[in-house]
């Protein structure tokens, strides 16, 4: 099986590209925003004409969909890469029941399977590249988010500069410094729906691609296992293991279910592992709505856990020791990772600000945002020392960002 390190080193070109196309609208609007600043307030000929143009857009667009024609064809050789792993890891069991072992590219149930989770990986991909939006905040109701589209966000920016351009009345850059850290705020987003919660959220577009992908790696590996675990005769199933688990899975996994007891688990229900374990059922089921795990196909009684109680054990301790700020507040490991990925999204996010505002000409803007990654960045880098985390650098990094030099 494929470590998680080597997972997101696989995953993280696909998330930059689709972070290029965010810096790409946010610069673009921000470069047409500077331009319309330098315009006279007279020079009513020239607005008229830029405020018409579509060619921004269409050189948008057409990025896009350059970019999401890459991705599309990186995410389907993904998947197969992780199948093709999963698939020999089952060797042995085939050579257990004597059963022969069918070259991957020859099993043709096995590429039908891979075949369609590659199509339904690349085609939710596509949906969200597709249904990207900004969530702006409604003038009549500005407690309200609303999601308008790249085309509308780009029009409704293009005329707020006009105006103020006309205007004269207040600094300019002062006049569409809102309008910008709103943009940068949202930056590019995809609406979706929260089974848990029954309503509809917005992610940004980058986090909402890396956890397509990663579901898409799941249902894969998933995938495999069970068509293996049909053709050798399996019986029963164990799930895989990770450092910091949430809570809700923390409890099952390493531990070995017979099919029967593990449908039950998958189902709401209660049940029971192997060793006579009895759990309360549980609400979310194992490899959907983010869950990091999926299980392999066994023998039960031939294969041993990969892990004993003990080791089980002191993963549940190692969570659960976690961390205490220097507040008094503690935080278990698990909650500590999420942390460090909310931390992580703000420093793109104010990345992305500070480029958007260097596209725009407002170097006082620029040098706020600028303040903001200083500040981020050594919190980041201190909470990871702190609880003794590693730090992710590829989840900060911004295609094209550079660091300015503070203002004296």
């Amino acid at each position: 099986m494929l470590s998680e390190d080597a997972l997101n080193n696989l995953v993280q070109p696909i998330v930059d590209r689709q972070e290029a196309i965010n810096t790409l609208v946010l610069e673009t609007i921000a470069k047409r925003v500077k331009e319309i600043g330098k315009l006279s307030p007279s020079d009513v000929r020239k607005l008229e004409m830029l405020m018409k143009t579509g060619s921004d857009v269409r050189m948008i667009n057409q990025e896009l969909a350059r970019l999401t024609g890459l991705n599309e064809h990186d995410i389907k050789r993904l998947i197969r890469t992780v199948a093709l792993d999963s698939y020999t890891d089952a060797r042995p069991f085939y050579d257990y029941r004597q059963k022969g072992f069918i070259p991957f590219l020859k099993n043709e149930s096995l590429q039908r399977i891979v075949r369609a989770i590659e199509k339904q990986t690349a085609a939710t991909y596509m949906n969200l590249s597709n249904s990207t939006a900004f969530m702006i905040r409604d003038l009549a109701n500005p407690s309200v988010l609303k999601a308008t589209s790249i085309a509308k966000t780009y029009q409704s920016v293009v005329d707020e500069a006009i105006q103020a351009a006309q205007s004269g009345i207040v600094d300019y850059n002062t006049a569409m410094r809102r309008t910008m850290k709103q943009l940068v705020e949202s930056g590019l987003r995809v609406v979706s729906y929260n089974p848990e919660s029954g309503r509809k959220y917005s992610q940004r577009l980058d986090t909402a691609v890396r956890r397509n992908i990663l579901d898409g790696i799941r249902q894969v590996n998933q995938g495999v296992q069970d068509e293996v675990g049909r053709q050798f005769g399996a019986d029963g199933k164990e799930i895989t293991v990770h450092a910091f688990s949430a809570p809700d899975h923390e409890p099952v996994q390493g531990h070995q279910f017979s099919n029967e007891e593990y449908d039950k688990l998958q189902n709401n229900e209660p049940f029971t592992d192997y060793r006579g374990n009895r759990f309360d059922a549980i609400a979310r089921p194992i490899g959907f709505w983010n869950c990091r795990h999926f299980t392999f196909s066994i023998i039960l009684g031939v294969m041993k856990p990969t892990y004993s109680d003990e080791q089980l054990k002191q993963f549940i301790d190692k969570n659960n020791e976690g961390y205490t700020t220097s507040t008094g507040k503690h935080m278990t490991m698990y909650e500590c990772t999420q942390y460090q990925r909310q931390l992580e999204t703000k420093i793109r996010k104010a990345k992305d600000g500070q480029m958007a505002a260097q596209a725009a000409g407002d170097m006082s803007l620029a040098q706020e945002y600028r303040a903001k990654i200083v500040n981020l960045t050594n919190q980041y880098k201190q909470f990871s020392k702190s609880c003794g985390l590693n730090a992710h650098t590829e989840k900060m990094t911004i295609a094209g960002y550079k660091a300015i030099p503070s203002k004296r």
